[in-house]
């Protein structure tokens, strides 16, 4: 997203991370594709590593210039977000009117709004746990 305006005016932007005016759609019916597949890449990348293949699998899942010292950590944590990119839809809240803007299909520069009954901004993608901490 950038920065985009919003039909009131305001302007929402992503550059703070993390955002507490954006959020991640994931449908339901990708649900459990998403954790399937993450799943069997995350299995197969750990069965790669205990047979001492663990550069062959980054090299041919990735690419060669992928993630060199990367650790297994880090890997899995790019597993999951390449197969979470592919699926979810952003979400953002403008700060000055509450309308929430929904990306149209993932990877793409086009969102829908929709205005809530209740007016003004509400903060529902703000975290409750990072307000706690």
């Amino acid at each position: 997203m950038g920065k985009m305006g919003c039909l009131c005016g305001g302007v929402m932007s992503n550059s703070q991370c993390p955002c507490p005016t954006e959020g991640w759609l994931l449908r339901d019916q990708d649900q459990d594709g998403f954790l399937e597949e993450s799943s069997r890449d995350i299995t197969s990348f750990f069965a790669a590593v205990q047979s001492g293949g663990r550069r062959e699998w980054i090299d041919q899942y990735f690419s060669p210039q992928f993630g060199v010292g990367l650790s297994d950590e880090g890997v899995v944590f790019c597993i999951i977000a390449d197969h979470k990119r592919r699926l979810v839809l952003s979400v953002a809240e403008c700060e000055t009117c509450g309308r929430i803007w929904l990306q149209r299909a993932p990877g793409l520069n086009s969102y829908r709004s929709f205005l809530p009954d209740e007016s003004g901004y509400a903060g529902v993608l703000r975290s409750q746990a990072v307000e706690q901490k």
